[in-house]
């Protein structure tokens, strides 16, 4: 988890998650076989204009102080969950972006990637959810393959279950605005 100097936006982003009903405690089936004390469903979020408005606002803060989108980075929005998230960033900041689709086409120019690339190779990528890393790893992968260079990503909610060390073996410093506990601690004031 990453501390900035003001936090403002902290806040309004975990109440955002907690009164849409995207964050919620409880015992819940996963998709994977077993079972988790923690749900957060993300899209619930990024698809309503006060979640994207506080995801913004906290991403721009993080984005700005870490100087982790240098002129000419390449701004990366992988499939589904990134995608909302980086068009939004790319309104506030000025600045174009790029979709990771996860796999090339297989009909028209075949590509994995639409957009324009800069002609720096440097990336950044931002997401939703870091759960064990496997979006932002699939993304890193496909565009170091394509001659990118990745060293950061930025994600809303870290669930804490091994993400940011897969990423950190990976080269990948995860800037995460929410943990599980501190969305767990939220979650349970009265």
């Amino acid at each position: 988890m990453i501390t900035t100097t003001t936090e403002a936006w902290k806040q309004p982003l975990l109440h955002v998650y907690a009164a849409s009903g995207a964050a919620k405690v409880g015992i819940f089936k996963l998709s994977a076989g077993g079972t988790s004390d923690f749900y957060i469903d993300g899209r619930v979020v990024t698809t309503r204009p006060d979640g994207l408005r506080a995801i913004v606002a906290a991403m721009q803060a993080v984005i700005r102080e870490r100087n982790l989108l240098p002129a000419g980075t390449n701004l990366i929005g992988p499939a589904v969950s990134g995608i909302p998230i980086a068009a939004a960033l790319s309104l506030a900041l000025d600045v174009p972006y790029i979709i990771d689709r996860g796999a090339a086409k297989q009909h028209g120019m075949g590509k994995r990637f639409e957009g324009t690339f800069s002609d720096n190779p440097a990336c950044l990528v931002v997401d939703d959810l870091l759960t064990t890393g496997g979006a932002v790893l699939k993304s890193t992968e496909g565009l170091r393959e394509i001659g990118k260079t990745i060293a950061h990503a930025v994600i809303v909610v870290d669930r804490e279950e091994g993400g940011r060390e897969n990423l950190a073996r990976a080269g990948v410093e995860a800037h995460t605005l929410i943990s599980r506990a501190e969305m767990k601690a939220y979650l349970a004031k009265p």
